[in-house]
């Protein structure tokens, strides 16, 4: 009898989408990624011994191929670039529902915006190695079938990555209510436009980064400093336009507001809350990566 390619595959897609997703940083590159392995291994005579390995392999080897044109193309990118946001799931939607809840908060960190941010600075190999292994829980004998490299190779892909990773990690992050209040109170004091109340909810370090890509007007460099922030949001705000909506949600496993104005949806801003302030606040106003996005939000709707 030969395999049911077709139930396996679909049953497999949230956890082939996380995979894809953390390797590429932008979810409609994912989705893509997903189509092509599908329409390789949809007339698949083989029979696996291990189906889940063997989509994964299928799936990190077509993102090692996309890698590199992507690469190209963010040589060229105008401005700052910034992973493509991803609206969190529903828990029991997850790839990883059910997991115990310390483990769900290092999947939760796998894919925020501050890792993914550093994971573009790995190889692509590192980058796989590290994912398998410090994510998906891989072996090394089953992340060296996967990459077609020696196991040694892949420990030390994997070393090198995980110092890379550790060297750029932050240091105490707050629980997510704790982080979520913070968030909040910086939106509101945002609105009154209490410029000491705003920079006393920042790190002394605080950046803020936009993605614009060049399509809409933004800032193509990052605003340091808690002052220069603050008075970059409350200018911000004194010049909102009338129809300017707000709506809090989680995003990448962060806190995050998503802005509408002119009747579409304008950015998403993601918060990185560390030591008990802000510390990075990515926005990403490009259209394209916002596209997705917006989709997601009008599926969940009731």
């Amino acid at each position: 009898m030969p395999f049911d390619w077709t139930s396996r595959f679909e049953q497999e897609r949230p956890y082939l989408f996380a995979v894809a997703y953390r390797m590429l940083g932008s979810a409609s590159e994912a989705d893509d990624i997903l189509q092509e392995a599908w329409l390789r291994v949809r007339t698949s005579e083989e029979v696996p011994r291990n189906a889940r390995a063997f989509l994964t392999t299928v799936v990190v080897r077509l993102c090692l191929d996309a890698a590199k044109s992507a690469r190209a193309r963010r040589e060229t990118y105008v401005g700052p670039w910034l992973p493509e946001p991803l609206l969190d799931a529903p828990s029991s939607d997850d790839a990883h529902a059910g997991a115990p809840a310390e483990e769900r908060v290092g999947i939760q960190e796998s894919v925020s915006m501050a890792l993914l941010v550093v994971l573009e600075t790995l190889s692509p190999l590192e980058r796989a190695a590290f994912l398998l292994r410090e994510v998906f829980d891989y072996e090394f004998e089953e992340i060296s079938l996967c990459l077609g490299r020696s196991e040694a190779a892949c420990r030390q892909l994997f070393h090198r990555a995980k110092e890379h990773v550790l060297a750029k990690r932050s240091r105490f992050k707050p629980s997510a209510a704790d982080a979520d209040r913070l968030v909040h109170g910086f939106m509101l004091a945002v609105a009154t436009g209490d410029l000491s109340s705003v920079e006393s909810l920042l790190a002394d370090d605080c950046v803020v980064t936009s993605d614009s890509g060049g399509r809409v007007s933004a800032a193509r460099k990052p605003v340091i400093g808690k002052d220069h922030v603050a008075k970059f949001f409350v200018g911000l705000a004194k010049k909102a336009p009338p129809d300017l909506s707000l709506t809090f949600e989680h995003v990448n496993g962060q806190p995050a507001f998503v802005l509408r104005a002119f009747g579409r949806l304008n950015n998403v801003a993601v918060f990185e809350v560390v030591d008990g302030a802000i510390k990075r606040i990515r926005i990403v106003l490009n259209p394209e990566k916002l596209a997705r996005f917006e989709r997601a939000l009008v599926a969940r709707a009731p």
